[in-house]
Parts: structure tokens; C-alpha cells; sequence
């Protein structure tokens, strides 16, 4: 039996929905229709063009405003943000160093700003900086430069599109000192300070000046009210503060007790003593150096030292009279006379003692003497192991020099006079250890002031008259001296032509500043010269203690122009065996001409 075959229906849709799809079966004999209902399949919908417009063009918008934000921030990095004020100067967009120009200008503006402080007495006006108040600068560039840089990453750009529409003010940073904040409030018309009691010397006691109350205003607030109302901006700058009295720190009481101990102590007067010496200084002196000071809320005693030292100095004079010791021959025998110090009163931290004394009410005060001591002292004289004199054995013009050297001269001419004359002034010189001798030195300018007088000399190869003329042969006498006591030549010349009263080639001449005769000690002890002369010589004697001495072991000549030059060569000996040899030189020029 052939089945029978059933139509179905089509089933009902949505006529705005698609239509169903089916999918195709093929019918084969004996197939068995499929059971249970058919899976519909949801057709895919796409996106309306209105609705992508209403989504896409705001975000579009929001995508490009950050865009133009960061790059806006970028080229601002290390700059003001865009349209920012400070104390009403456009700073937006400034970089750092022209920041801190503006914020300079401002800070000076600020120094002058005029505060109100205004108490139940009335209103005090003054200047900012009076009262300690300052723009902290560096604080204030720093909070523009980072205006923005404070607020959460997510705001920073509203921030910036809200600069677009509205001017923002930088904050101002100030400080107070506290110092000079009190001293401003203490200087302020009206105050009245208070008076402190004070000491005051009579003949009789050491009296008080009572001290009174004063009148200030508080410093207690003042600097919050300055900071807070500073950074508003406004001016002028207004405060409140408090106007309280003020009692002296110290009592009349207390300053009496004071003055009474004073009074005890100096009734006997103030015993000085200064080394071997005593003194006593009146009551009425002594008082008369009391006064008083009030540190840390205590009365202290205070002394006048300019008038303690003059008092002081008065009451103990200088003893004795500084002198340097001597070295000095004396019938031959060399003698020291000992060096003395000058001993006054007193030392420098004089006023210090006395002041210490009263106010631990004694009177008796011990003090140190000052002593001027000798440059030169008896020891130091000692040390120089001056005994005897220096040199060796030689002879000149038949006359044996014994350890001194003597040149001869007619009597009685007048450069006899300047030959005297400068062996006195140069006689006891004593030449240390490392000193260069200069007759230059010790005598300067042959003078008539001197004791010099005219007599024939050598200027510019003529023979002349002038002051001081003659002194050459003592030159050449002190030459000769230093010659054979082993001692080196500084400065020296030889006359420019040949004189029989002088050793050939072994000579000096003398001029002012220049020829000079010089000679260096150099050896460990100290050298005295001496001097002696006759109506027709002149000796220099050295005395030391004999280290070395030369001798002369050889001389030639040479001739240079119209001069013949001699050289004389020495050689010197020392104590410890070792010797050495040096050169002296002379020129002198052929007769009939002036120069080589």
C-alpha cells in the first residue's frame, strides 16, 4: 500500500524578516522524514549609517583635542602653561630663566608692599620687609613651572582646553623671619619698650636707675596672618595683632642686690698686683670704670676698659728702660754689656680680670705685666763668639799686620779729617752670621751734617774736591782687612788709577750710591770691627772667633785699552783643613788719560 503523501502548510513570518530558508531533501524511497522542528537561522544585520555618525565624529573629536594637547604640552615642556598670571603680570608660555626675571621684579614689588597692622591702639603701617617678610623665589618659579603638573593625569587636559577660556593665577610662596619680624613689631610708632634698671657709679656707692614697663605688640599670629593674606595678592596686607604690656626682666630689687655687693667690694679700693709690683686704685676710680648690661634676662657688671688701662697705667708706670746688648772692645778686652727689658702694666685682658673680680665682689686682683724685651739680648751677644781678632800675619810697607791691616798717609791733610771721620762712625759694627757688611749702609752720604769735609777725590778720571773725599784709603785699609780674613767681597772697585799708599791691585775706591764696598760673614760667628787710627795711619781690626784666612799666592796683569788689569788670587783657609781660592780685580788706566 503506496503511503500517502502530506502538504504542509507554510509556516507564518514576520513580513519584514526575510524569508525562512530550507534546505533541499531529496525523497528516496522507504527515507524516513526527519523529526522534530527545524533550526532557524538568524540572518546577520548591518550597521545603520546615522548610528556610526553619532559615534564616530565625538570620538573623532575627542581623539584630536588630546592630540593637540600633548603636542601643545610638548612644546610648553620646561615653559609656563598658556594664559597664567602672577601678582598680575602675564607670565603664560615664559621659559624658566625670563620666569625668574618676572618673579625678581615681583619679589622686589613685595619688599615694599605696604602691611596694616592694626591693634586697639590703632594702625601701624610699614613695609613688608620690615617685618620679615620675603617671596620665595625659587618656591615661586617652581609652583608656576608646575602649575599643571599637580593634577591627576586625566584632568591635565581639561585643564589645558579651560586655559583656552580663562586667565589662572600661580601661587606666590613667601616666608617669614621670625627676626626680623619681632624687631619690625618692636620698631613700630607707638610702642613704648621697657626700660631696664641700670647701675651708676657715685663717689660713695654704686647706685640704681629704676626700670619701667613697656608697651609692644605681640608677635603671636602675625606670621600666619602675613603669609596667608600675601598670597591672596591683596594690598595693601592687613593684620590683626595684640598690643600687651612688657615689665623689665630684671627688678629694681634685683639690681640693688647687685649694687650693694658692688658697693662692699670696692669700699677698700682694688689692690693691683703686676708681677713684683703692687698698687691700690681708689673706690671712687674703681667705681667710676661700673656699669651694667642685661644678657639672657640677667643683670651682668660691665667694666669700661679704655678707662681701666689709663688708670692701670697710671698706677704702675713702665720700670726700667729696653736696651739691646752691646758688644764692644774696652782696653782691648772685648765686653757685653747685658741687654734690659722694659716692664709696664698691663697685659691686654687687664679690663677681663678686673671685671671678673668686681663681679665676684673681691678686691683684690692679680694681673700680668707686659714686658718690652731687647731686640738683642745679652745671649744672643754671648752666641756670637766675638774673643779675638781674625785673620793672619802678613806685611805692608815694611810693617808687619798682625791679624789687622793698616795704610799710611802724610799728616794733617784734609782727607785725613774724612779718614777719621768715617772709622768712628763704622767702629763697633757688629756683623752677624749671614749679613752682608756695607760701608754704604752704615755711614750713607758723606755729609758736612756728618763731620765730613772737602778734600781731593776722582770723579770721571779728573781729580776734583768734593765732601767725603780721602774716605778711599780707609775703603782700601777695611779691604785688605776682610782679604786676609778669608771673607767673600759683594760689591768693590778699585780706584781707576794706581796710588802708592794702596797694594797694587788689592784696593777699593768708594763713591755714593755707587762704588760700595761690600763683604758677606760667612762663617758660623759674629764679627766686630774695629777701628783705630794716628796722625798718619789708619787700622781696621776684625774680631771673631778665627774660622778661616787668606793669603795671596799669585798675581798677573793684562792689558784692556789704554787700562792695565790685574788679577790677584787668593786662597783661603780653613780651621778644619779644607782651603779655596778666589780672584780680585783692578783696572788702572795708563797716565795722560782718562778712561780705558
Amino acid at each position: 500500500m503506496v503511503p500517502a503523501i502530506m502538504a504542509h502548510a507554510p509556516e507564518a513570518h514576520d513580513p519584514d524578516d526575510p524569508p525562512p530558508c530550507y534546505s533541499a531533501v531529496t525523497a528516496s524511497a522507504g527515507a524516513e522524514a526527519p523529526r522534530g522542528p527545524r533550526a532557524k537561522v538568524e540572518p546577520m544585520r548591518r550597521p545603520r549609517p546615522r548610528l556610526i555618525l553619532g559615534l564616530g565624529i565625538p570620538i573623532l573629536i575627542v581623539v584630536l583635542l588630546l592630540a593637540v594637547w600633548a603636542i601643545d604640552s610638548a612644546s610648553a615642556s620646561g615653559k609656563v602653561p598658556r594664559n597664567v598670571s602672577l601678582a598680575g603680570r602675564d607670565i603664560g608660555k615664559l621659559p624658566e630663566d625670563r620666569l625668574a626675571t618676572t618673579v625678581a621684579d615681583v619679589a622686589e614689588h613685595y619688599a615694599d608692599a605696604e602691611v596694616q597692622v592694626r591693634t586697639t591702639d590703632g594702625t601701624f603701617k610699614v613695609k613688608a620687609a620690615d617685618l620679615g617678610l620675603k617671596l620665595d623665589q625659587e618656591a615661586t618659579v617652581q609652583a608656576a613651572l608646575d602649575l599643571d603638573q599637580e593634577k591627576p593625569i586625566p584632568r591635565r587636559p581639561l585643564a589645558w582646553a579651560s586655559s583656552f577660556l580663562a586667565e589662572r593665577e600661580a601661587p606666590l610662596e613667601f616666608t617669614v623671619d621670625a627676626a626680623k619680624l619681632e624687631a619690625g613689631l618692636a620698631s613700630l610708632s607707638g610702642n613704648a619698650a621697657s626700660a631696664e634698671p641700670s647701675l651708676v657709679a657715685t663717689a660713695d656707692a654704686i647706685t640704681v636707675v629704676s626700670g619701667s614697663n613697656g608697651r609692644r605688640v605681640k608677635a603671636d599670629g602675625v606670621a600666619e596672618q602675613l603669609l596667608r593674606r600675601a598670597r591672596t595678592g591683596e594690598e595693601p596686607i592687613v593684620i590683626d595683632a595684640e598690643i600687651t604690656d612688657r615689665e623689665p626682666a630684671v627688678s629694681d630689687a634685683e639690681a640693688q642686690a647687685l649694687a650693694d655687693k658692688l658697693t662692699a667690694a670696692t669700699a677698700p679700693g682694688l689692690a693691683v698686683t703686676a708681677g713684683e709690683r703692687t698698687a691700690t686704685i681708689p673706690p671712687a676710680t674703681v667705681r667710676s670704670w661700673v656699669g651694667s648690661k642685661i644678657v639672657d634676662g640677667q643683670m651682668q657688671v660691665t667694666v669700661d676698659a679704655d678707662k681701666v688701662q689709663p688708670a692701670l697705667a697710671a698706677a704702675l708706670p713702665p720700670s726700667g728702660t729696653k736696651r739691646d746688648a752691646k758688644v764692644s772692645l774696652v782696653n782691648g778686652q772685648v765686653q757685653i754689656t747685658p741687654s734690659q727689658d722694659a716692664v709696664s702694666c698691663c697685659a691686654p685682658d687687664s679690663p677681663d680680670r678686673v671685671l671678673a673680680t668686681l663681679a665676684a665682689g673681691q678686691s683684690a686682683v692679680e694681673l700680668e705685666p707686659i714686658a718690652d724685651k731687647a731686640a738683642f739680648t745679652t745671649e744672643d751677644a754671648q752666641k756670637l763668639g766675638i774673643k779675638e781678632p781674625v785673620g793672619t800675619t802678613t806685611e805692608w810697607k815694611g810693617q808687619a799686620q798682625v791679624k789687622s791691616f793698616t795704610t799710611y798717609y802724610p799728616c794733617c791733610a784734609a782727607r785725613v779729617t774724612n779718614i777719621h771721620r768715617i772709622a768712628d762712625l763704622i767702629r763697633g759694627t757688629v756683623v752677624k752670621p749671614g749679613e752682608t757688611f756695607s760701608v754704604n749702609g752704615v755711614v750713607g752720604r758723606r755729609t758736612v751734617e756728618k763731620g765730613f769735609v772737602e778734600a781731593g777725590a776722582i770723579a770721571n778720571g779728573e781729580h776734583v774736591d768734593e765732601v767725603g773725599g780721602g774716605v778711599s784709603q780707609f775703603a782700601t785699609t777695611m779691604f785688605n782687612a776682610a782679604f786676609f780674613a778669608g771673607l767673600p767681597f759683594g760689591e768693590y772697585q778699585a780706584h781707576s788709577e794706581h796710588f802708592d799708599r794702596y797694594p797694587y791691585g788689592r784696593e777699593a775706591t768708594m763713591g755714593y750710591e755707587h762704588p760700595d764696598l761690600q763683604w758677606k760673614n760667612n762663617t758660623p760667628y759674629g764679627i766686630l770691627i774695629d777701628t783705630s787710627y794716628t796722625a798718619t795711619s789708619v787700622t781696621v781690626t776684625l774680631w771673631s772667633t778665627q774660622y778661616a784666612y787668606g793669603e795671596q799666592t799669585g798675581q798677573s796683569t793684562g792689558r784692556s785699552g789704554s787700562c792695565t788689569t790685574v788679577s790677584t788670587q787668593r786662597t783661603i783657609h780653613y780651621v778644619d783643613g779644607r782651603t779655596d781660592t778666589d780672584t780680585v780685580r783692578a783696572r788702572y788706566r795708563d797716565p795722560g788719560v782718562t778712561r780705558c
